[in-house]
C-alpha cells in the first residue's frame, strides 16, 4: 500500500480525477501505520536478523570444521570429526535454513547432545568447540529477543489492529474501482500506467504471502476441465415373467424447445480490471 501511494503521487492526480479518492486512501493507511509503528520502531526485528545471521554462520562454520577434520592426517582427530559430524547430521544437511523457532529449538538439542564430556573432550581435540561456544552465545541471546518481540508485539491491539487494515483495504478497493470507471470512461491510455503498476504491486505482494503455487481448489483458479466420461449404455428393461397385460412402450417425445436464454451482454466486467486480494 505505502508503494501505491508513493507512485500515485508522482502522477497529476488533479488532472486525472483522482486526488479526493486518493486523500482518503491516504488518511485511511496513514491511521493504520501509526498504530502499527511501535512495533517498527522498536529495532527488535534488526537485532534479531542480525542474531539469526550470527548463529547460521556459525552452524555453517561448525558443519565446515568438522568435515575438513573428517580427512585429518592424524587418526585420532579424523576419527573424532567422524563421530561429532554424525550427531550434527541427526538434524539436516541444512538447520540453519528452518523457521526461527523451529531452528532455536534444534540448536538447543545440538548442544545438549555436545554436552557429554567425551563429546566435550572431542569437540577441544579438533578446535571445533570455539565454534560450539559462539553458536551457544548467538542461539541464546536470539531466544532472549525472540521473547522480547513477541511481548513488545502482543502490547499491540489485535482487534484495533485488524480494524484498521481492513478499512485500508475497503478503501483501496474503492479507490480501484474509481480508476477502472474513469478509464472505461475516459479512455484507458490516461490511467494504464497506473493501472499497470497497481497490477504488478498486488502480484509481487501475493507472491511474497502465498509463494506456492495455488491449489486447484482456490476459486480464482480456474480447474482444468476433466475429460468427459463414456455413456453408460442403458440397462434393458426387465420384463416381468408372465406379463397380465404387456403394453408398448409410449413413443418419446422430443424436448420441448425453450428454457432459459443467455443474457447479452456478457458477464459485465470490464476490460481493465485489478487483482482482488
Amino acid at each position: 500500500m505505502d508503494n501505491v501511494i508513493t507512485y500515485l503521487n508522482q502522477e497529476d492526480l488533479e488532472t486525472l480525477k483522482l486526488k479526493d479518492p486518493v486523500k482518503v486512501f491516504t488518511d485511511k493507511f496513514n491511521d493504520f501505520d501509526k498504530l502499527i509503528q511501535p512495533m517498527r520502531s522498536s529495532g527488535l526485528s534488526k537485532d534479531l536478523y542480525e542474531l539469526d545471521d550470527r548463529r547460521d554462520r556459525a552452524m555453517g562454520r561448525l558443519s565446515t570444521h568438522l568435515r575438513l577434520f573428517s580427512d585429518y592426517p592424524e587418526a585420532d582427530k579424523a576419527k573424532a570429526a567422524k563421530e561429532l559430524l554424525q550427531i550434527y547430521r541427526k538434524y539436516g544437511s541444512l538447520p540453519q535454513n528452518k523457521p526461527n523457532r523451529e531452528e532455536t529449538a534444534l540448536i538447543k538439542n545440538l548442544l545438549q547432545d555436545f554436552e557429554p564430556a567425551d563429546i566435550k573432550a572431542k569437540l577441544a581435540l579438533i578446535g571445533a568447540d570455539k565454534w560450539v561456544s559462539v553458536l551457544k552465545e548467538a542461539n541464546d541471546a536470539f531466544s532472549v529477543m525472540y521473547g522480547r518481540q513477541v511481548k513488545h508485539e502482543s502490547m499491540l491491539d489485535p482487534g484495533a489492529v485488524k480494524e484498521k487494515r481492513d478499512a485500508v483495504y475497503d478503501e483501496f478497493k474503492k479507490l480501484t474501482n474509481v480508476i477502472n470507471a474513469l478509464a472505461t470512461l475516459g479512455g484507458e491510455a490516461a490511467y494504464k500506467s497506473i493501472i499497470d503498476m497497481i497490477n504488478t504491486e498486488m502480484k509481487k505482494a501475493v507472491l511474497a504471502e502465498r509463494p506456492e503455487t495455488k491449489k486447484p481448489s482456490d476459486p480464482k483458479q480456474p480447474k482444468t476441465p476433466k475429460e468427459p466420461k463414456e455413456p453408460k449404455q442403458p440397462k434393458e428393461p426387465k420384463q416381468p415373467e408372465q406379463p397380465k397385460d404387456p403394453k408398448q412402450p409410449e413413443t418419446p417425445q422430443p424436448p420441448k424447445p425453450g428454457g432459459e436464454k443467455p443474457k447479452p451482454g456478457g458477464d459485465g466486467n470490464p476490460d481493465i480490471t485489478l487483482p482482488e486480494e
